[in-house]
């Protein structure tokens, strides 16, 4: 599932990721991800991600970072988001990850914002960036097999089950949870708040991101407000925008891809500077590819959203991801897979990012990359 590219690529997308360097927001953001997330990374992925680095994020503007500006908000674009997202996964993946799962809910009350919308008191602190939020929708994926359910009653809803994944557990205040009502096949957004005795976490023993604080957590007849429900979706209309999000490479990918290149480059053996030089443009143009797809199905939802297109340029991305973080483990002769080595914490991540955001479709596309790459 080799992809070519004729030399029409269109770079304008990532162009614009590129220009938005220059946004004092996303100039600290490089700089923090630089300068305190990557020298301290190793560590982070040993004992955690901290209160103090969430409170450096806040400081610099990255928990409201989207939010208008009447909120202290940064109101960044799509091009200035994605560049973020690059830069906090070049420092420091686990940290990326427990942050990246505030997003979606930050994304959702700016937009209800900017509308005119009632957003309530708990969707103005988030707007404020006072608190960090997580994400625990993972489950809904696997839907009817498996997934949290929301029963109404008495002008309210009871929501029972188990989440498989919650990052950032332990640093952040609420839940945004994804619970399915079967009964009209509709998917609700609703806010938990984490200290809810009805709440039960457990760490897991994860071998790849393990400073993201990822706990699997079960809701035992939790009950939630019609007030604090954010979202209703039908479970059709929710397939089709999570499919988007599991086509697409997605900027932590190339956020991981630069600190694996830049690393062979500073490497002292020549053959690592090599390997860094093969993969540069091949990078670059996967990058442009990717952005330029999703920009062009975003901007005519109802044209072609180029589903097939995105979804190979994932599996083949995803694989050079994964030689390079060998490459780099090779380099490193013998001593890689030191816990007090870089490249071992890099290819973990790689590891993760393979099965990220993965659906039957994801899945089975890569598996079957991997079987036909195998010699006759």
């Amino acid at each position: 599932m080799t992809l070519t590219f004729d030399t029409s690529i269109d770079t304008s997308s990532a162009d614009r990721v590129d220009a938005t360097d220059d946004l004092l927001l996303v100039a600290r953001t490089r700089t923090f991800a630089h300068e305190t997330l990557k020298p301290r990374a190793l560590l982070t992925d040993a004992e955690g991600v901290t209160a103090e680095t969430i409170e450096g994020l806040r400081g610099i503007g990255l928990l409201n970072h989207l939010a208008p500006a009447r909120f202290g908000g940064g109101e960044l674009d799509k091009a200035a988001e994605r560049r973020v997202h690059e830069h906090l996964a070049y420092g420091d993946f686990n940290t990326w990850l427990a942050w990246a799962q505030h997003t979606g809910l930050l994304e959702h009350f700016s937009a209800l914002a900017k509308s005119g919308k009632p957003i309530g008191d708990l969707g103005e602190r988030i707007l404020r960036g006072e608190i960090l939020s997580g994400t625990a929708i993972s489950d809904a994926r696997h839907y009817p097999a498996r997934y949290v359910r929301a029963t109404p009653a008495d002008g309210r809803w009871t929501i029972n089950g188990t989440v498989s994944w919650v990052s950032g557990w332990g640093v952040n205040a609420v839940l945004s949870v994804a619970a399915i009502d079967p009964t009209t096949e509709t998917q609700l957004l609703a806010l938990i708040d984490v200290a809810d005795e009805r709440l039960n976490a457990e760490p897991l023993p994860l071998t790849a991101a393990t400073g993201s604080r990822t706990w699997r957590v079960t809701f035992d007849d939790v009950f939630v407000s019609e007030s604090d429900i954010v979202k209703r979706t039908p479970r059709s209309e929710w397939d089709l925008r999570d499919q988007k999000i599991v086509s697409d490479v997605r900027p932590q990918v190339f956020g991981v891809a630069r600190a694996i290149l830049d690393e062979l480059r500073d490497s002292d053996t020549d053959a690592a500077h090599v390997v860094a030089q093969a993969w540069e443009a091949p990078f670059a143009r996967y990058r442009a590819r990717a952005y330029d797809l999703a920009d062009r199905a975003e901007s005519d939802p109802r044209g072609p959203q180029y589903f097939p297109e995105r979804l190979a340029l994932k599996v083949e991305t995803l694989r050079a991801l994964h030689k390079i973080s060998r490459a780099l483990l090779i380099s490193r002769a013998g001593t890689g897979i030191l816990s007090t080595d870089t490249a071992q914490l890099h290819a973990r991540s790689v590891l993760f990012l393979q099965i990220q955001s993965q659906n039957r479709h994801s899945r089975t596309a890569q598996l079957a990359d991997i079987a036909e790459s195998a010699p006759i």
